[in-house]
């Protein structure tokens, strides 16, 4: 299936919406039903930008990302994933520099 960058753009912000989703509701169980929505978007706003990011970058660098080309029918899925598992690869990509860069600097 041919994916248009508009369909995969669409899916990966599913894939936010997704994340936040299962965040909100393990936080409305949590609190008996009762969720600031106020509170949640100011604390969740840069994580949310982040994820849009995230996913802005991958539509752009997909035909330069290999994988991407090999993964064909799955890459909507894909997407879904990537918006999904946005902030978390950012802030395992940047542990992982800084680790890097502090090793760097200690030599």
């Amino acid at each position: 299936m041919d994916y248009t960058i508009f369909t995969l753009a669409g899916l990966g912000f599913l894939g936010i919406l997704l994340h936040n989703l299962i965040k909100l509701n393990e936080l409305n169980r949590k609190n008996e039903g009762t969720i600031n929505l106020g509170k949640y978007w100011k604390l969740e706003r840069f994580s949310i930008a982040i994820s849009i990011i995230v996913v802005v970058i991958g539509l752009i660098a997909r035909t330069e990302i290999k994988a991407f080309e090999r993964l064909g029918n799955w890459m909507g899925f894909t997407f879904v994933t990537l918006g999904y598992m946005a902030q978390s690869i950012v802030v395992t990509f940047m542990g992982k520099a800084q680790k890097y860069l502090s090793s760097k600097e200690n030599e």
